[in-house]
């Protein structure tokens, strides 16, 4: 089971995280997702967790160098995926989607399975 908290922040995303660990989750089971993955990097290289892929990219992008970008990005269904695997349920990961759409930070933390 994994728990998910969605924050404006990166001292929001500290407290939240600080909270997940104080409640004895390892800080290698907590996860930031972001609508951009070098947001989600930079705050989880800062707060000493793991960074989540999401899915940066879009159906409209076309051409060559869009298509090299998006061989390297995570696609939305890897997304869903890595929710998913994360112990999130459908209406959870719909739900994540929404607040990262809005420029939140997803934070996630579960204890391995």
């Amino acid at each position: 089971m994994a728990t998910m908290n969605a924050v404006e922040n990166g001292v929001q995303a500290k407290t939240v995280i600080e909270r997940f660990v104080s409640e004895g989750y390892d800080r290698d089971h907590i996860h930031v997702f972001a609508n951009s993955n070098k947001r989600a990097e930079g705050i989880a290289d800062f707060l000493n967790v793991d960074a989540g892929a999401a899915a940066e990219t879009s159906g409209e992008e076309t051409g060559f160098f869009a298509s090299i970008k998006n061989f390297f990005q995570t696609t939305p269904d890897d997304f869903n995926s890595n929710l998913s695997k994360l112990g999130l349920s459908t209406l959870e990961i719909e739900t994540a989607k929404k607040e990262l759409d809005a420029g939140k930070l997803i934070i996630i933390a579960h204890h391995p399975q």
